[in-house]
């Protein structure tokens, strides 16, 4: 009874943002005792805040369906407040608002993350998470305390209107709390590492809201500050998104690639993904610090597309995930789990196919338009006359192709070893799937995904009003490069057409099965590919970046044979480990010294708060 209750919810809340998106704004402000002008409640729809609240109705509304089969009872229930949360967090005109929306959104995450606590490793994610979002709230609520103090008034519009005349090493320092605390929350680099700890410790539901919306909020936070908030940004601060980004592109492919855990595979991913459209927003920065505005416009435009593409097949492939974890009883080690397409998942596998497939940047699939708009932009700025923006559109070329195959080899390795090929024969007593309410989330999310690359152009348009709005430029000047998207599109959709027919005449055309053999022998189970040998080659490559982590150091005995590069990572890596261990256990023993504050006595909260009332005063003046 509960899950039908909470996917109502879910879908109302999604109708609630259809409707926000949708509807003329309608602001409203309620003020704060008599604080008004710094701890004021204002909400408003902005054009800014219009796509992204379509993209969340997206995500809760495939979630919401796939919790009608799926998940824990009263589990959509949490995830509806937390998504209540981040439409605050979308709606929020004041800097009070705005806090008070983050954190919220940020404990609920927090609180989700937590579900199974009764897990050590879920308890330590948990932990990890909660020090980065109160970490970045701490430097989100120094840098609006700056701006309020000198726009006189918590209103972002004042805010914005005063952002011109903000003295150059304020604006150093806000921006700066700005990128840390709304980075941290997206996963760049270098303050990612919660994700690959909080994704696998998450239900495969959370998860696909945490990535495939919450990350999306936290670059729309980037965007407002960077061309609302603090405007200009400068030449700096988008050098210093992209470089951020593009390192995040390598990093996670890299990651992914090494990866054998099915929900950590699909967190790096994220990480790579998130990389790229930070790297488009860093990109629009420079361009339009530079003089650039198409430029920047179209940069800005492939980050709100492939935001769009991320909320999709990232939401797409982490409830896929979750329906393997129910189905196969928790066992999410891709050396452990073959032929998922042929038996247990035969329903689902056509769907995670296409979702793999967009992860990867592929044709047909959403996410390689909008690289492919991106990519079209560096190389716009390679050949702009320009030497910053030249050096900026080779660095960028290099990081998005090296990154994308590096996700390609990723997504090859999951679909090909977890889903293609016979099943085990330890699997024939299981039951086969059906066509359920979790197949048809899938299935809604995966024509999304072919129907975004096949016919890109009327949610182009829509977002290119957006861009053009935000960065002042003219939509006209990207009516050549929408020529040749369409034409691309149209081609990328012959091979879709091409499978079709051939899948057809399969299923018709008489076949012979034969086993796989070898020199005129059967070729045993043991004698296939794990995705640990499938990607040895990658990880000794790349051994200086990334080496497999290990429970216990080595010693230089088992080290000896290793090349010097891979010797120096083995260490690197052990002496990080020991300094963070180092740093936790500090912070453990100065809470339990800071225990003594929660007395539970109420004349000493009442001091607190009287405390932090004269402290907004002194703020205030």
């Amino acid at each position: 009874m509960l899950r039908p209750l909470a996917a109502l919810f879910l879908g109302a809340i999604a109708a609630v943002a259809i409707a926000f998106a949708v509807l003329p704004p309608a602001p409203l402000a309620i003020a704060s005792s008599v604080f008004a002008r710094y701890l004021s409640l204002e909400f408003a729809v902005t054009p800014l805040a219009r796509p992204f609240l379509v993209f969340l109705a997206i995500g809760v509304i495939a979630v919401a369906i796939w919790n009608l089969k799926r998940a824990r009872a009263g589990a959509g229930i949490a995830l509806a407040f937390f998504s209540l949360a981040m439409i605050a967090v979308l709606l929020a005109q004041s800097a009070f608002a705005f806090l008070l929306s983050w954190e919220s959104m940020s404990l609920i995450s927090i609180l989700i993350v937590a579900t199974d606590r009764e897990r050590k490793e879920v308890r330590r994610a948990a932990f990890a998470y909660a020090i980065v979002s109160q970490l970045g709230a701490i430097a989100i609520t120094i840098g609006f305390a700056i701006l309020a103090v000198h726009a006189g008034s918590g209103n972002f519009s004042a805010i914005a209107a005063n952002a011109s005349s903000l003295a150059p090493g304020m604006r150093g320092v806000v921006l700066a709390a700005m990128l840390l605390g709304f980075g941290s929350k997206a996963g760049l680099v270098p303050l990612q590492f919660w994700l690959p700890r909080a994704h696998p410790a998450a239900p495969a539901n959370a998860s696909a809201l945490l990535s495939g919306v919450m990350l999306e909020i936290a670059l729309y936070a980037l965007a407002l500050a960077c061309f609302v908030l603090v405007a200009p940004a400068g030449t700096f601060a988008g050098m210093l998104l992209l470089l951020s980004g593009l390192v995040g592109a390598i990093v996670g492919g890299l990651a992914a690639a090494a990866e054998s855990e099915l929900k950590r595979l699909l967190a790096y991913s994220s990480i790579e993904h998130i990389g790229v459209m930070v790297s488009a927003l860093g990109l629009a920065i420079c361009a339009s610090a530079l003089g650039f505005p198409a430029l920047a416009m179209l940069a800005f435009l492939a980050m709100l597309f492939h935001a769009l593409n991320h909320t999709v097949l990232k939401t797409l492939l982490f409830l896929a995930s979750g329906t393997v974890v129910e189905r196969m009883h928790h066992v999410t080690d891709l050396d452990r789990l073959r032929g998922l397409g042929s038996d247990v998942l035969k329903r689902s596998a056509p769907w995670i196919l296409v979702g793999c497939l967009a992860a990867a940047a592929l044709p047909p699939s959403n996410a390689f338009l909008s690289e492919w708009l991106l990519l079209h932009g560096f190389i716009g700025a390679t050949f702009s006359g320009n030497g910053e923006l030249a050096v900026i559109g080779v660095l960028g070329l290099f990081a998005l192709l090296l990154g994308g195959g590096l996700a390609a080899a990723a997504f090859l390795k999951l679909f090909g070893l977890a889903f293609a090929g016979a099943p085990p024969r330890s699997r024939e007593h299981e039951e086969p799937e059906r066509f359920d309410a979790s197949v048809l989330a899938l299935a809604f999310l995966a024509v999304l995904v072919l129907a975004l690359g096949v016919f890109p152009l009327p949610v182009l348009h829509a977002l290119l009003a957006v861009a053009a709005g935000t960065v002042g430029s003219s939509p006209t000047a990207l009516v050549g490069t929408f020529t040749g998207l369409a034409h691309l599109a149209a081609f990328t959709a012959l091979p879709v057409l091409g499978a079709l027919v051939f899948w057809w005449y399969g299923l018709h055309a008489a076949q012979n099965n034969d086993p796989v053999w070898a020199c005129g022998s059967a070729l045993p189970s043991r004698a296939s590919y794990t995705a640990t040998a499938l990607t040895k080659p990658l990880r000794r490559i790349f051994a200086f970046v990334l080496f497999p982590e290990r429970e216990r150091s080595l010693s230089p005995e088992e080290t000896s044979d290793f090349p010097t590069h891979v010797r120096y990572a083995v260490s690197t890596r052990d002496l990080t480990n020991e300094a963070a261990r180092s740093v936790a256990a500090f912070a453990q023993r100065v809470a339990r010294r800071l225990r003594v504050v929660q007395s539970g006595r109420m004349r000493a909260y009442i001091a607190y708060a009287a405390a932090a009332i004269v402290l907004a005063l002194v703020l205030g003046r």
